[in-house]
């Protein structure tokens, strides 16, 4: 199934203890990337994690399509996804939030201490 970068879409995440499980993800990756690898950077969403220094809220203003619960996203819950692994779609986040998370994330992750 072809993703767009800012598109929410339900995956198998894989987590940090090994396991995987369905969670809404952010498509980060540009949709060149996306078509090139048949994959894409994506970024998971929960509703049960903590409020910590990799939390990015979503509030409903922010997405097309609003969720169940709050939800936030896991700034440091970065997966390469392949495409056919994506296993529904909700939406997406508008361009101007994409812009605001990518700054959290490179702010949270990538930044050299």
């Amino acid at each position: 199934m072809k993703v767009n970068q800012g598109e929410i879409v339900e995956v198998n995440f894989l987590l940090p203890d090994g396991k995987t499980k369905p969670h809404p993800t952010i498509v980060l990756s540009n949709n060149d990337i996306n078509i090139y690898e048949e994959a894409f950077i994506g970024v998971m969403i929960s509703s049960t994690a903590p409020d910590d220094n990799y939390s990015f809220w979503l509030d409903n203003n922010m997405v097309t399509k609003s969720p169940n619960k709050r939800c936030q996203v896991r700034c440091h819950l970065i997966s390469l996804i392949p495409e056919n692994q994506v296993i529904g779609k909700h939406g997406s986040i508008k361009k101007q939030y994409l812009k605001e998370l990518l700054i959290k994330i490179n702010e949270c992750v990538f930044v050299i201490d």
